[in-house]
């Protein structure tokens, strides 16, 4: 009895093991070249108090140039500011926008204030997430095209 006992452990353990290094399992990435150039829409935020979704998520996007320089879509404003990043933090300096009047529903000060407070970020499955300091959320973006 003991011995199958230990048998069967042993073998729950193996195929735990190699289960985990399945070439299937998701793709993580913390290099800040899967994120750099490429323009990625905001579809929601998840907090330990709600849940923000995104309506229109190709109205809420962010480009991180090569230069350091962040071009932002605010809903119907634009605009932008440095960023620095290394492999797995990400952080905004002041950002600047237009003031136009967006409509009553708009993110669009949340979405700065959010990006803002950003301290790392990683890449799964093709899906950039941006984390808020001490567990206090993760905006969840996907790229455009």
């Amino acid at each position: 009895m003991h011995r199958t006992l230990l048998v069967l452990l042993v073998a729950m353990m193996v195929v735990g093991c190699t289960v985990g290094s399945s070439p299937i399992q998701r793709k993580r990435s913390t290099d800040p070249q899967t994120v750099l150039g490429k323009t990625w829409q905001w579809e929601s935020t998840i907090t330990p108090v709600e849940k923000i979704t995104v309506p229109a998520p190709e109205r809420y996007t962010i480009i991180l140039q090569t230069d350091g320089r962040a071009q932002i879509r605010f809903d119907c404003n634009r605009g932008g500011g440095e960023f620095k990043i290394s492999p797995g933090k990400l952080s905004f300096g002041p950002l600047l926008s237009t003031r136009m009047a967006c409509p009553p529903d708009s993110l669009d000060s949340a979405f700065m204030r959010d990006l803002q407070r950003v301290v790392s970020f990683f890449v799964d499955n093709g899906l950039l997430y941006l984390e808020l300091p001490y567990d206090s959320g993760t905006m969840k973006f996907r790229s455009e095209g």
